[in-house]
């Protein structure tokens, strides 16, 4: 008897299922369309983002129509677009009834890539930016808080610097945001009630989560005006002043002028310039209770406060020592400078950074990596984390000698329980996963192999300024189009953090590995029969 040949599965046999699904989504969304609102998280989260993103988009037009400025028209009509669509999403979306986690990974990732498309569009309209990758990268450097750009702030309108300054200002009023609403259930890095540090000391502000919020946005306000005050104080103009104030409480590092703070060159900015930064790299519930009960022995009494300040107290003394000169007073300034640029991720320059040793470019690249305190608006690691990591090495090399022993990890008062350092644990892997092949993209697309790699850090704190190169700030403007966009997700990954960005692209591809599987499993069963 001649055996049956093999059935081979056609090619639409593949591509059916896709086509089903794409169609029954079609019908789902057109139905929802014409009978009401459709339960999504997402829907809601863009929308509301896009909506409360059109005014600043409005208000930089009418400051650059009065300033005579060549983009108000683009930016009042890129306004009205986005806040249209805004209300349309929004209309036809509701907050569903029940939220699962996966969701709200999804719309917190979802809330932040609206943003960077609304931001995009702003740079690529306006003309600011020759190519839609290097309008990408603006926008991605703008919401992030990242002092890196391509553009010579020197050539650019009023309307466009105060929209750049403000979205920085702003993305970090939404971090605070997210810090205290979205943070605590996520538990993204260790960052949530059972052993975030940073959202419980949050959280115990006020009895409601709201009025938290509200607190820490009005101190927020206050310090952003305190500094406004002190820049205009020390000889900054007014104009300079209000734009150096939000890009400096945020964290972000836009600044007016090419040279970014050096080009004032005063001793004095320069003074308001570092306590603003290291302002911004301190824990904000911290400073609001010391500030509210005026007991500034909250600070010292802080473990973490304590450890930031000396991190950036080493850091100065280990730089200012490989200099291997006796240090004059303006070469204190300038190292301590740098040094808390770069502990708050902020990115300020304030003199040329190719002149540092070795050995101070590698400190500061650490000070990258651990950034600010935890619940502050700054980039990196952070503190806590730092130091809940070198706890649990120091509780492991103790472990190898007595392996009987059973010991928790404390921060002064507070705890880490093992699900959170599990997490801490987990998020420094991933980011150390993410790094190095996008370093290594970098380094195809032009940089040397340490501009590639100090890029990478970088960006992925949010501070902007690396080594390597003729200039500190010159990294991204010698990047292609392959270029731009992996510093674009470095950015964004630094910002809100890499593990939601995985959960939602697996939630993403989760239908397509459905099919997938099901289609492999169809084709072994015709195959077999």
């Amino acid at each position: 008897m001649t055996p049956r040949s093999t059935v081979r599965v056609a090619g639409p046999a593949f591509t059916r299922p896709l086509i089903l699904w794409i169609r029954d989504i079609s019908i789902r969304l057109r139905y929802h369309i014409a009978h009401g609102r459709f339960e999504s998280a997402v829907g809601v989260t863009v929308g509301a983002v896009w909506l409360a993103i059109a005014p600043l988009f409005f208000l930089c037009a009418i400051v650059d129509y009065f300033d005579r400025g060549p983009d108000a028209m683009a930016l009042f009509l890129s306004g009205v677009a986005i806040g249209v669509t805004g209300l349309l999403t929004l209309y036809f979306s509701q907050f569903p009834s029940s939220l699962p986690l996966k969701s709200l990974f999804a719309a917190l990732v979802c809330g932040a890539l609206s943003a960077l498309v609304a931001v995009t569009v702003a740079h690529f309209v306006t003309g600011v930016t020759p190519t839609f990758d290097s309008s990408l990268a603006e926008g991605a450097a703008t919401i992030t808080g990242t002092n890196s750009s391509t553009i010579n702030p020197e050539q650019l309108s009023l309307g466009m610097l105060l929209f750049r300054a403000l979205g920085q200002w702003l993305g970090s009023a939404a971090l605070i945001v997210v810090l205290v609403r979205i943070s605590p259930h996520l538990g993204v890095g260790g960052l949530d009630a059972d052993g975030g540090v940073s959202t419980r000391s949050a959280r115990r502000l006020a009895p409601k989560s709201g009025s938290t919020m509200a607190r820490l946005l009005l101190l927020y306000v206050s310090l952003t005006v305190s500094l406004l005050i002190a820049y205009f104080s020390a000889g900054m103009p007014f104009v300079d002043s209000v734009l150096h104030c939000l890009t400096t409480v945020s964290s972000g590092g836009f600044s007016s002028r090419s040279g970014s703070i050096g080009a004032f060159n005063s001793g004095a900015i320069e003074w308001v310039a570092i306590s603003g930064m290291l302002i911004a790299g301190t824990s904000l519930p911290l400073i609001f209770r010391a500030l509210r009960r005026g007991d500034l022995r909250r600070f010292t009494r802080s473990i973490e406060f304590r450890t930031y300040i000396g991190l950036v107290v080493t850091a100065v003394v280990a730089a200012l020592a490989w200099s291997g000169n006796w240090p004059k007073a303006d070469e204190v300034r300038e190292t301590i400078f740098a040094v808390a640029s770069s502990v708050s991720t902020t990115g300020f320059v304030a003199h040329d950074l190719n002149s540092i040793s070795y050995g101070a470019e590698a400190v500061l690249l650490v000070l990258m990596v651990i950034g600010g305190m935890s619940a502050s608006v700054a980039g990196g690691f952070t503190v806590m984390r730092f130091m809940v990591v070198s706890s649990y090495i120091g509780r492991e090399l103790r472990r190898s000698i007595h392996p009987a022993a059973v010991e928790k990890i404390h921060l002064g008062k507070s705890s880490i329980g093992e699900v959170a350092l599990a997490r801490i644990i987990g998020e420094l892997f991933l980011s150390a996963v993410v790094i190095l092949p996008l370093a290594l993209v970098l380094s195809a697309d032009g940089l040397n192999f340490e501009a590639a790699f100090s890029f990478a850090i970088s960006a992925l704190s949010n501070v902007g300024f690396a080594f390597g190169l003729s200039g500190p700030e010159e990294h991204l403007r010698t990047l292609g189009a392959l270029g731009h966009l992996a510093a674009a997700l470095l950015m964004l990954i630094g910002r809100i953090s890499v593990t939601p960005l995985l959960v939602t692209l697996g939630g993403v591809g989760e239908p397509m590995q459905r099919e997938i599987r099901r289609w492999r499993l169809t084709r072994h069963e015709k195959a077999v029969r």
